[in-house]
């Protein structure tokens, strides 16, 4: 070999050691986090906090950027059309894998357009009642509701949204009927339910805590499998005489669908780490959410299931795409 072809099968090995250890070096440079909710929220919660711990561990800073609007679907849609670059991730919820069941026109597909890394947390929903309402656990409610057919009105953040499934999910195993009153967010159904101007709901535990402890809203039971740590006195549906009875919001990162799997494992490693930790589940608690602690593949399937799972509830629902 002369020393001219020795130079270039150096120098062509050297081009090919970088670029193989391109994604080796992830992340070089900061990495945006999408949140599709505004601040204060437990999915911008979640993913501050696991931000913030990914920007000590990786020794990159990793920045959550909120992009609100059309129920989390605007951040859904920037996500799934990112370089798969691993520089663009974005906290997904559960509201997003229902978004393709109610909505006419959506471009997004939340199997076909992700890679999961991993899910980071999970949370229930209380069923409150305005404190007039005269039931204190849920089968005194299953019979108020049945002695008036379609005379209680119940709250949800929005058509299709996460507490609406749930509602029509319960009502329909129960065997009641109660008006659907959607509303912008939780904030907006909170207000009605506390002022009585709608008596039920299934809403998110960190927005209804305050108002069960203050005395206006009473709980009569959690949608997840287990109790929340907010309330452990309120028993779960599945507990009331629901066996099976599960449904509740959660938040995970994934990526853009061509995402490297070197890029996968390495921020599943970092994140499974701080998710293991005392301290995120001590950061999340006040939002009623506990680590969620699944990996890629897990995760992966999950968002297959439950996609497949919303869907059938919607069309049980009778509920019709807008």
């Amino acid at each position: 070999m002369t020393n001219r072809e020795r130079f270039v099968f150096l120098f062509a090995s050297f081009l090919l050691a970088v670029a193989g250890g391109a994604h080796a070096e992830w992340p070089e440079k900061p990495v945006r986090i999408l949140v599709g909710y505004p601040a204060g929220g437990a999915n911008d919660q979640v993913a501050r906090v696991v931000a913030a711990r990914l920007t000590d561990s990786l020794k990159q800073n990793f920045i959550v950027e909120n992009r609100t609007g059309a129920a989390g679907t605007i951040a859904a849609e920037a996500a799934a059309k990112a370089a798969p670059d691993g520089y663009t991730l974005y906290m997904i919820s559960s509201a997003q894998l229902i978004a393709p069941s109610v909505r006419k026109s959506i471009a997004y597909d939340p199997v076909k357009d992700f890679r999961a890394i991993a899910l980071c947390a999970v949370g229930p929903y209380f069923l409150v009642v305005h404190k007039d309402v005269p039931a204190k656990n849920l089968a005194e409610f299953v019979a108020l509701a049945k002695s008036r057919p379609n005379a209680l009105n119940y709250a949800s953040s929005g058509v299709g949204a996460g507490p609406h499934l749930t509602s029509s999910l319960f009502w329909t195993v129960a065997g009641i009927e109660l008006n659907h009153v959607p509303y912008r967010g939780d904030a907006d159904a909170i207000v009605d339910l506390v002022a009585g101007r709608v008596q039920a709901g299934f809403i998110s535990t960190n927005a209804t805590n305050p108002h069960i402890v203050a005395g206006s809203l009473r709980a009569l039971a959690v949608s997840g499998s287990e109790r929340s740590a907010l309330q452990p006195g309120v028993p779960t549906v599945a507990e009331s005489g629901y066996p099976g009875f599960d449904m509740g919001a959660w938040w995970g990162l994934v990526g853009q669908a061509k995402l490297p799997d070197d890029v996968v494992r390495k921020a599943a490693s970092a994140v499974r780490t701080i998710l293991d930790s005392p301290e995120f589940a001590a950061a999340v608690a006040s939002q009623g959410v506990t680590p969620g602690k699944l990996g890629p593949e897990a995760f992966a399937r999950r968002i297959v299931d439950d996609t497949a799972k919303f869907a059938d509830i919607v069309k049980r629902a009778g509920i019709q795409p807008e």
